[in-house]
């Protein structure tokens, strides 16, 4: 059963590896480009945070290599949807539309055995794929350190989305979610469709909510100064003033209006302004970047719930297959 399935699914694991063996091999030969740029321009002591460098210089390799680094990102966040449109929808939905589900069900193996052979047989491979692509490009992103997109917050979509498990995660997903719209509809078209929709409608939901996996810690400063700056780049759930009883101030506009208060060179003193107004503290509620693992584990942890629902309802479907 499982060679059989295998033969069928070949030309899906012929493909994947190949783009697997281009992909890497161009991203290695970028990446070889770039630490030469790097080394060429002395630019060693601008990849690590916090550090100081020549400006100059430093924009200049990044008109020519920040574009790439941020593409190559993209291209980890569009591998698990493309693997759910193109290997998962088409797994029992062309089988259906062809009849050749019909030899299947008159072997002696039962349905449900050919459902998660079929399942691992074309969904291991997909994983093994995103997950080495996923590494390669990350080491790409290291060596550009603060030069590179990694530069922005952990918690930025595009580098939260493409470490950790997410990718494979989103991959999970996204397979799962077109096998099981396959095994529905039992139109290839169709599937596609479908897992190309609720793979986005979900990433952007579960998007909006990721912040409130997570308890935020809140933290307090007297320094009132409207361009103070939470340390470590983390994640800002909310952020606003307190008042002298240290309760949250709804809506701090109406006092905050000081610019009458300035001096004979312009220049206005917004914080005694503002105490003298009732703003007593500031505060930002924050997930630091060192939870940025588990906020991962607990995303993933909902994609993989997902993905068990959709293997359960893609066997229920073939087995009520006429």
């Amino acid at each position: 059963m499982t060679w059989i399935v295998w033969r069928q699914q070949r030309p899906v694991f012929i493909t994947l590896v190949a783009g697997l063996v281009v992909s890497v091999a161009a991203v290695l030969l970028l990446r070889a480009g770039m630490v030469a740029d790097l080394q060429a321009g002395d630019l060693a002591g601008c990849l690590p945070f916090g550090s100081e460098c020549g400006i100059r210089a430093a924009d200049g390799f990044q008109d020519t290599w920040f574009d790439r680094l941020r593409l190559a990102q993209g291209t980890v966040l569009a591998a698990p949807v493309l693997i759910g449109v193109f290997i998962g929808a088409p797994l029992f939905a062309r089988e259906f539309e062809q009849g050749t589900h019909a030899l299947a069900f008159t072997q002696s193996v039962g349905r449900t055995r050919w459902t998660v052979t079929k399942f691992l047989v074309a969904g291991l491979p997909a994983l093994v794929v995103v997950g080495v692509y996923q590494l390669v490009v990350h080491s790409w992103l290291e060596a550009a350190g603060e030069l590179g997109p990694l530069s922005a917050s952990t918690f930025y979509f595009t580098s939260f989305d493409a470490q950790g498990v997410s990718p494979l995660a989103y991959t999970l997903f996204a397979y799962t979610l077109g096998m099981a719209a396959g095994a529905l509809f039992k139109r290839t078209l169709v599937a596609m469709t479908v897992t190309l929709g609720l793979f986005i409608a979900a990433r952007v939901l579960i998007g909006d909510v990721r912040e409130s996996l997570v308890t935020p810690t809140r933290l307090i400063t007297n320094d009132l100064d409207v361009n103070a700056v939470v340390p470590g780049r983390p994640l800002v759930v909310d952020a606003g003033f307190l008042d002298s009883g240290g309760a949250v101030v709804a809506d701090p506009t109406p006092m905050m209006n000081c610019t009458d208060r300035a001096d004979a060179q312009g220049g206005v003193d917004w914080s005694a302004c503002f105490r003298e107004n009732g703003l007593a503290q500031r505060y930002a509620d924050i997930v630091p970047a060192g939870q940025a693992t588990t906020l991962h584990l607990l995303e993933g942890s909902i994609f993989a719930g997902l993905a068990v629902l959709f293997v359960l309802g893609s066997t229920w479907a073939v087995r009520r297959q006429v």
